[in-house]
């Protein structure tokens, strides 16, 4: 009676109406659980405690011994699963019971919908393992997930494919689903080596969830539904912490991998690393689709993308990041364009891009850069309003508030908060909703009231009280037409507060080493800034059918910051134009440095270089931009001009009226040709400060009428000498 109960009960409701003197050390059961399936009887272990899988009173009526389940892991087939057969009831059975480590043995139909509730539980899958979704009985619903996680810790690892088979409602179908399926943030799910096939919405989802790992997964043809929102091997939105890697996606609808915000969590720190995507035949179908909308700072890396026949390779759309992405490849077979509009190799808006191949896609890379600003506030007066106008007393700059946030700096560790929870502060009676912590700074979402430094803060869901060292005001502003400066008080246009500017901070957008081919329309495009906007473009090689870099700015969109530095885009096959601003948008800066357009292929109708409106013009050296049967630079504005030579030739072609060159300050080497080509417009050549444009005396300007040409060397120090003129009469300003 010590050791084992021979012969066994019956069942599980059998054993634990056992009432013996002396609790032996196991317990067997001839059917396992409630399933009266032959042969998948259960043993239990005596555990030391009154809690447990199987419980028993002992004839005192007063004693429990608790039992632990000695026979584990729990396999589908001991509960009843068969292969090919419904093995619906079954595998809920396995999922939603309290085991914590269950085995998915065989191949199983299944109707879906199986949800796991038990923390740190693992599904092990066998081998071969697989759940496919058979024809079911009723209306589905949407949002049909196969296995749907509904607790922390959770594992579904192995090797396992869920198909969407014969089911009626594939279109509706998830394959695994993480959070949100009790309304509830959940933590740390592990969803590893699954494919998923013929589903509608997504092979992999995870929403609101926090640290998910989803790695080793295949999708193939996950097909959107007609009017369906989805169609993605990985779906992600609204999770902290993520890491997606080694994912395949073939023959889908959409993308491969999807990184998205939804509602008030945050998107952060965000890690994909090795994705194929192939043939995704849909917009925006791209291998990696990053959309940040409203989300707060996300960071990370997104390596190792290699994406074919996509119509974009890797896109991050509105996401506010300093996400770094490198190691891109991606090839399009798509050079006359798509009827779901431009396809491009990369589309970005903010972080930084490097080391990537870009082949036959209509456009290698799309930049948009956002020009948001970042704010560190001081002095603050009042609440600011999300959507109203920012205005700066000095500087004049204008500009939308986005979205605003306390940085609250607290003593000890942060891991025992809960993100979206509520945090109030003890002295200020401040309140806002905790949507991400990183070391030991909170990041608040304001609601009511003012946080304070000194005082104790505390968590509504999880109690946790902790002291705040220091607070800082962030807030976040876009759409600026001027600059706004550190020290300058801001004032909120309906909210009437006020603050100083302790420090402006711009993520930039940086694009480093690539190689871009065989692009049908221009090589890179900048469109579509929020100003204002910095860029940077280095180091990049390659060659394309049509022109090289177009900066195709809107009217009252700006650049402040334009580096071209180290490129090449050589033995290309059309007009020839190495990069040319368009429309009415305004650059502040311009610096041009190692450009190389030699050995153009094409008719060499355009010019080397067309420029619209750029302020401040800075050439470096550039032996490969000469003209052909055009001159390169046309200045259209009133434009400043810093270092330019080695052959660069300006002229005002469409500039509208009289336009004034403030040259660069005269030092020896420097060489610049200028042409009035415009059948009405002057150019005025004005020589900076104290210059001497010889012959004109001292702070007086050259004239050229249409027709004229004239070129400037600089042989000493604030002294130009024309060189050289055709049809120039010698008129200076009078």
């Amino acid at each position: 009676m010590t050791t084992v109960i021979d012969p066994q009960f019956a069942t599980l409701a059998a054993a634990e109406a056992f009432s013996p003197v002396i609790a032996p050390t196991y317990i067997r059961t001839a059917f396992y659980d409630s399933h009266q399936v032959a042969g998948s009887g259960a043993v239990y272990r005596k555990n030391g405690t009154s809690a447990g899988d199987l419980v028993i009173t002992l004839s005192d009526g007063l004693t429990l011994a608790g039992y632990t389940l000695a026979s584990i892991p729990v396999a589908a087939s001991m509960l009843g699963a068969r292969g090919g057969a419904n093995a619906t009831v079954a595998i809920d059975a396995l999922l939603a019971g309290s085991y914590p480590h269950v085995l998915i043995d065989g191949s199983y139909q299944t109707d879906g919908n199986h949800i796991i509730s038990t923390a740190k539980k693992r599904v092990e899958c066998l081998g071969g393992s697989a759940l496919t979704l058979r024809a079911p009985v009723g209306t589905v619903t949407g949002h049909y997930p196969v296995i749907d996680i509904a607790a922390d810790d959770v594992q579904v690892d192995g090797d396992l494919t869920i198909d969407g088979g014969s089911h009626a409602g594939y279109e509706a179908s998830i394959g695994i689903r993480a959070g949100l399926s009790t309304g509830a943030r959940r933590k740390r799910p592990t969803i590893r080596g699954v494919k998923v096939r013929n589903l509608g919405l997504a092979g992999v989802m995870a929403l609101c969830v926090d640290s998910p790992t989803i790695e080793d997964i295949d999708g193939y043809n996950i097909v959107t539904p007609t009017g369906g929102e989805f169609g993605d091997t990985v779906y992600v939105a609204g999770v902290r912490k993520p890491i997606v890697r080694n994912i395949r996606s073939a023959k889908c609808k959409r993308d491969g991998v999807v990184l998205t915000y939804t509602g008030n969590l945050n998107t952060t720190d965000v890690l994909v690393d090795g994705v194929f995507a192939d043939a995704h035949l849909d917009s925006p179908s791209a291998g990696v689709w990053v959309e940040m909308t409203g989300a707060r700072d996300p960071r990370g890396i997104i390596t190792n993308v290699v994406a074919n026949d996509c119509l974009v390779g890797v896109a991050a759309t509105d996401a506010n990041s300093e996400i770094v992405i490198s190691n891109v490849k991606a090839i399009g077979n798509r050079l006359s364009g798509s009827s779901a509009g431009n396809v491009f190799g990369v589309q970005i808006q903010s972080g930084r891009l490097d080391n990537w191949y870009i082949d036959r896609y209509n456009t290698a890379l799309q930049l948009e850069p956002n020009g948001e600003y970042q704010f560190a506030l001081s002095s603050q007066v009042g609440s600011f309003a999300t959507g109203e106008i920012v205005s700066g007393g000095t500087s004049g700059s204008t500009g939308t508030l986005r979205f605003q946030h306390f940085e609250i700096v607290i003593t000890g560790s942060t891991v025992d908060y809960e993100l979206g929870e509520t945090v109030t502060g003890g002295s200020s009676g401040a309140m806002g909703t905790l949507v991400d912590f990183f070391a030991n700074v909170l990041r608040v979402l304001p609601v009511i009231g003012m946080f304070q430094a000194a005082e104790t803060i505390t968590g509504g869901t999880s109690a946790i009280a902790k002291t705040a060292s220091s607070v800082t005001r962030r807030i976040y502003v876009r759409g600026s037409a001027g600059i706004f400066s550190s020290g300058e008080t801001i004032a909120g246009g309906t909210s009437g507060a006020t603050a100083v500017i302790a420090a402006p901070y711009q993520t930039p957008l940086a694009i480093g080493p690539g190689t871009l081919m065989n692009c049908s329309t221009d090589a890179i495009v900048v469109a579509n800034c929020v100003t204002p906007a910095s860029l940077s473009l280095t180091g990049i090689r390659g060659n394309t059918q049509s022109h090289g870099i177009r900066f195709n700015l809107s009217a009252g969109q700006r650049l402040r910051k334009v580096s071209l530095r180290d490129i090449a885009l050589r033995n290309s096959t059309s007009v020839g134009i190495a990069f040319r601003v368009t429309t009415g948008g305004v650059i502040d800066e311009m610096l041009v440095d190692g450009f190389d357009m030699s050995e153009w292929v094409g008719d060499g109708t355009g010019s080397s270089i067309t420029a619209g409106i750029v302020t401040r013009f800075i050439g470096g050296d550039n032996p490969g931009l000469q003209g052909t049967s055009s001159v390169p630079i046309n200045l259209g504005a009133n434009t400043t001009l810093f270092g330019l030579h080695n052959r660069a030739f300006c002229h005002n072609n469409g500039a509208g009226a009289a336009r004034t060159h403030t040259l660069p300050p005269a030092v020896p080497g420097l060489r610049i040709g200028f042409a009035g080509v415009h059948s009405t417009h002057v150019m005025n050549l004005d020589p900076n400060g104290t210059d001497t444009i010889k012959g004109g005396g001292a702070g007086k300007y050259l004239i050229l009428d249409p027709g004229e040409r004239v070129i400037l060397e600089a042989y000493a120090a604030g002294l130009w000498v024309v060189s050289s003129a055709i049809g120039w009469s010698g008129d200076f300003e009078a």
